[in-house]
Order: structure tokens, then sequence, then C-alpha cells
């Protein structure tokens, strides 16, 4: 399993293979040691052109600089390496117009056919071109004829449900998004507490002075381990938080009016359960636990609340996620518009007869009557797929809890880490998570998201 950042020589190897692709630029940007401090503050050369294409050349470049940015913090020595990483960002993105009219239409496209296009789409479809030809055969002999409809029908017992609900469910994601925000926030200042805030007065302050043993020994690695019992707590409840919001959704209409749907949904939530027990009341109470130790050590009680206090805003940051997940949008209003943007359609088939006549052209008619099916029914798919924020590797419009929960969450607070106990061994959680997938297992992984999807790194 690919991970990133596996250990500190793993990150030094990076650094020596990084410097030997880029060993031929002798115009490359200097290197860091005996650089002054008007030289680092004074802004950075642009790397000469062929310095660019050895970087832009390397297959596996961009892959370790993602590892070196998440596994460790960016020290003087990396400069020159993140300095051409951000280069090569830069020179890389699209900027010409033409180009990008083109890859966006060509995105546009396969983004509708992909995700909007359902059975709905194609069975609304059959039923418009099916009843469009039969209202305009079945009217040939009819002269006199007019099949022109009003559309104020569709516009207001259709089109405007579903404008609605499309805001009240962009609404949701954006409050997951703060929640997200909220939560991992709380969960480093909570950390930061209980790995270096100090109390009292003088040097050593409390916090030294506490790691004293009764028989006058100092025990030094006290802190590192009520530290890195915080911070498996942390992580773990990122972990089993992203496994509770990436579970299956359990409130469709079948979950509620049908007997294989309850029975689904009674498993998924009797999981959901015991897993947002394990991650709320479990952890988090050993996260309290641990506060009463600093409080004991001699914290005072001004700088325990605050603690406090961020322990409760995560903890309603994590039951607001619990309720977005569980609880949706009104169940009737979609169900109200899955039927009417299948069935509704159709019954405009002699307003599309009447157009294919007018012009002569039964295959323009056929045309609109599919343009408009297709519509209502991508309308629908798009309140649909935004219902549950949390599948992100099912959707665009998802929010990827697994880059913002077990990756950028577990980095950041093991790099705080490292910076207050630089000289510790590396911090590793006692076992990885193996989760059943069907006939294949795939291990719990640390992997940016993104460098998945780039090709270049292993899971």
């Amino acid at each position: 399993m690919g991970r990133l950042g596996k250990s500190r020589s793993g990150s030094a190897d990076i650094s020596a293979t990084a410097r030997t692709d880029t060993a031929d630029n002798t115009t490359a940007a200097p290197p860091v040691e005996g650089r002054t401090k008007e030289d680092k503050d004074a802004p950075p050369e642009p790397l000469p052109g062929r310095a660019v294409d050895d970087i832009a050349g390397s297959p596996s470049l961009s892959a370790k600089c993602a590892r070196r940015a998440l596994s460790r913090p960016i020290s003087d020595d990396d400069d020159a390496l993140l300095l051409a990483a951000e280069q090569l960002v830069r020179l890389k993105a699209k900027r010409n117009p033409i180009l990008l009219f083109f890859i966006d239409g060509y995105s546009a496209f396969k983004v509708f056919g992909t995700y909007l296009i359902s059975l709905e789409s194609i069975f609304g479809c059959l039923l418009s071109i099916g009843a469009t030809i039969y209202a305009y055969y079945e009217t040939q002999d009819k002269p006199g004829w007019d099949g022109a409809m009003d559309w104020v029908l569709l516009s207001f017992a259709v089109i405007t449900p579903m404008s609605v609900s499309v805001g009240m469910a962009f609404r949701r994601r954006e409050r997951a998004l703060q929640d997200l925000t909220v939560l991992r926030s709380c969960a480093y200042q909570i950390y930061l507490a209980h790995a270096c805030w100090d109390w009292g007065k003088g040097d050593p302050g409390g916090r030294a002075k506490s790691a004293v043993t009764t028989i006058g020994e100092a025990d030094n690695d006290r802190w590192l381990r009520h530290s890195d019992e915080a911070l498996t707590e942390l992580v773990h409840i990122g972990d089993e938080l992203f496994r509770f919001l990436t579970l299956p959704t359990a409130s469709r209409a079948r979950h509620r009016v049908t007997r294989t749907g309850r029975s689904e949904a009674a498993g998924t939530i009797d999981v959901a359960h015991r897993l947002f027990v394990s991650l709320l009341t479990h952890r988090m109470a050993r996260v309290t636990k641990l506060t009463e130790v600093l409080k004991k050590s001699g914290m005072p009680g001004n700088e325990a609340s605050r603690v406090r206090q961020w322990e409760r805003f995560l903890g309603e940051a994590v039951e607001d996620l619990r309720m977005i997940k569980l609880y949706r949008t009104p169940q009737a209003l979609r169900s109200f518009a899955r039927l009417f943007t299948v069935f509704l359609p159709p019954f405009y088939a002699p307003t599309y007869a009447q157009l294919g006549r007018d012009t002569n052209s039964l295959g323009l008619g056929i045309a609109f009557a599919c343009i408009t099916s297709l519509a209502l029914t991508a309308l629908f798919e798009s309140i649909r797929v935004l219902e549950d924020p949390f599948v992100a590797h099912l959707t665009l419009d998802g929010i990827d809890v697994h880059e913002e929960l077990t990756v950028l969450h577990y980095y950041q607070l093991v790099n705080a880490r490292g910076i207050f106990y630089p000289h510790a061994a590396e911090f590793a959680m006692e076992q990885d998570l193996a989760i059943q997938e069907g006939d294949k297992i795939s291990q719990f992984s640390r992997t940016s998201s993104y460098v998945r999807m780039a090709g270049n790194v292993t899971v």
C-alpha cells in the first residue's frame, strides 16, 4: 500500500531523487545553504526553461512533491524543490481561451452524459417520442387541429419546486463544509493544547516541573506519551467519521415504504449508530479525560475551559454532520419531482406534434420532445446527487471526506507533532483498517485523492 510519508528516511530518498532529476541544471534555483536573509526575502527568480522541462519530464516528481507536502513540514532544505514544483504548476495551467473553449465544452458534455443522464431520462425520452409520433400521425387528417398547449403547468408545477430543492440541497452541502472546517480547526487546537501549552512562571514552566516523578527523576517522555494519546484519539475521530459519512444512503423513498428497503436501511443505520457512538461518545470521553490530566498537572482553569470549549465545538460539528447525513430534503417533494419529470413531458406530445406539422419536420418535434424530457430529468438528477454530499467518489459535487478527514486531518496533526517533538520516533497507528469491498480488500489509505487521480502513486 502506497502511503504518503512513510518515514524520515523515505523523505530523504525523495529529496535525493529530486536532486538527481535536476542535477544537470546548473542554473536551477540556488541551494538554501549559505543564503542570506536578504536572499530569502527577495522574490524568487524564475526557473530556466530547461529546468522546468526536466521537472515536467520526471513522471514521478509531482507525486513526490505531494508526498513531501503532506508527510512532514517543509524545511529550508526543501525551498528549491517547492519553488520548482510551484513554478511548474503555474506554467502548466492552461490559459489559451480557444483551447479552454473546446476542453470546457467537452467536459460539460461528459459531465452531462455521465452524471445527469439516467434510466429515468431514457425512459422519459422514449415516452415523449412515442406520444409525439402517435399525436403526429393521429392528427394528419384533421387540418384545423391545433395542438399548442400552455407551458405554465410545466413551469410552476415542476421546474419551480425542483429549483427550490436544488437550493436546499446546496445549502446543506455548504453547511457540511463549515462543519468540517470547525471540526478540523478545533481538533488541531486541542492537540496543540495537549502537546505544548505551558503554565506557571519561570523556567522550567509548570509542564516541565510536572514531568518529575515522585522519586525525583525526570520523565522526559511523559508529555510525548500524553500528546500521542490525544493525537491517536483525534485521528480515530476523523477516520471513524469518514467511515460514518460514506456509509450507503438509507433515507430514500424505498427505505421508507418497501420491505426490502426498510431491511436495508435497518442494517445501515445499525452500523452508523455503532460508528457514531465510538467516534463521539467513547473517543471524546477519552479526550476529556486527557484534559483532566492537564488540570491535575497544574493547568489553570481558564485555559482548561478554553480546551473544553473546543471539545464542545468539535462535538457540535460532528452532531450536525450526522443530521445532514441521516436527514435529507422533503421526501414527498422528491417523489413528486421524480414522477412528474418523467410522466409530464409526454402529455405535451400535441405541442411537439404541432411543431412538427408547422415545420413539416417530425424529427424537429421529436428532438424538442427529447430536449424537454432530458432537461427535466437532468435537473432532478442534479438534486439527487446533491442529497448526500459525502459521496465524492460517486458525484462531482460531493465533499471529498477521504481527503479532508483521513489525509489532511491526519497529516496536519502528525506534522504538528514533528514540530514539538522533532526527535521522537515516527508516529504510527496501531493498525491499518481493511474494508471489505466485495471480493477485494482495500487498505485504509493516507494517500491524497488528487495524487491517486493523477496516476502517479500506487495504493
